[in-house]
């Protein structure tokens, strides 16, 4: 299972170093938070669109929209912040397109088992988000991380290409419930779904604008800021907290960055990741046993995509009336919100 453990772990991590580092590239070249909140919302909004899985296709896509971002961030094309939010719409359709059949590749009978994807994609995301922090000094720009992710993205563009690539056609049951295997024809929306992600779609959605503009970091600092988040998450210590003490937790952790230095501030990323872990078990858990689980899955990555997809415009939107300096006061009272309204409608859905 050698290739196939390099082949996810390379893909996801091109990924994550690719939409950290669009997002820090974006904020410098325009500090409208509505401009900014537009990048995660066009990246996330491919899973809604009834594409057909195409392994090759995908990635060809991605590669193209790293390689424009790499000119972007090079300078050969001008600083006109559509580049970045076009690229990062293509690696949103490359994304989508090539996920089902590579993971039904992967899901194979002697490959890897769902578990081991799952910690290779966690890895992955953590791998990136450190890059991200690594790279930046190398030219003082984000031209080294686009770079890295473009060279990652080729062993697996040259494997779907190959005549050994032959996914299933149809999915096994262990597919149906892979991490972002999410049915394109999925319909339906779980409220409790849309919420998590409107939760957190918001959160991040500002976060390089809000390092680079309130906090003076530079994109060092963002991605150590994201590498703590993924820390956390991997960590995912079990915590006995009742579900609105995970989601005031998580606004205490938020409004406690204000009252720390830097290195503080960061630090609290990683029991924040412990807690957003957490708060998905305890998602996953309300939907029960029996029934239709892989549809019950679908329905609930569809609903995190919506609700991702809102979260980024509307703390886009909202920041943009308000000013970037109450970008905070925003996101600390949607969790006390979420502290006070979502664990009652898991007790009631359970």
């Amino acid at each position: 299972a050698a290739l196939p453990s390099l082949v996810w772990f390379g893909l996801r991590t091109a990924q994550s170093l690719t939409g950290a580092s669009a997002g820090w590239l974006l904020s410098g070249l325009s500090q409208a938070p509505l401009v900014n909140g537009l990048l995660p919302a066009l990246s996330v909004s491919s899973t809604l669109l009834p594409l057909r899985p195409r392994a090759r296709f995908g990635l060809v896509l991605q590669v193209l929209g790293v390689l424009l971002l790499l000119a972007v961030a090079l300078k050969r094309l001008g600083p006109s912040p559509v580049w970045p939010l076009l690229a990062s719409a293509l690696v949103g359709v490359g994304r989508t397109a090539s996920v089902l059949p590579l993971q039904r590749w992967l899901l194979a009978p002697r490959r890897l088992s769902l578990t081991w994807l799952q910690r290779l994609g966690d890895a992955g995301g953590l791998a990136g988000s450190l890059l991200t922090a690594l790279l930046f000094p190398l030219l003082r720009s984000t031209a080294p991380q686009f770079a890295v992710a473009a060279l990652l993205l080729v062993p697996v563009l040259l494997l779907v290409s190959s005549p050994r690539f032959q996914p299933e056609e149809s999915p096994t049951p262990a597919t149906a419930t892979a991490p972002l295997a999410t049915p394109l024809a999925a319909t339906g929306i779980d409220p409790r779904g849309g919420f998590q992600g409107l939760l957190f779609g918001a959160l991040f959605a500002l976060l390089p604008l809000w390092v680079r503009a309130i906090g003076g970091g530079n994109c060092v600092d963002f991605g150590l800021v994201l590498t703590a988040y993924g820390l956390g998450r991997i960590v995912g210590l079990p915590l006995p907290l009742p579900g609105w003490g995970l989601y005031g937790g998580m606004a205490m952790l938020l409004q406690a960055t204000t009252w720390l230095p830097a290195w503080g501030a960061t630090a609290l990323f990683v029991p924040l990741g412990a807690l957003a872990a957490g708060t998905d078990v305890r998602l996953t858990g309300a939907h029960g046993e029996g029934g239709d689980t892989a549809g019950q899955l679908a329905r609930n990555d569809r609903s995190l995509a919506i609700g991702s997809l809102v979260g980024s415009l509307a703390m886009g939107a909202g920041t943009q009336v308000l000013g970037l300096a109450n970008a905070r006061i925003l996101i600390v009272t949607a969790f006390v919100l979420a502290a006070l309204l979502l664990p009652r409608r898991l007790k009631a859905a359970a």
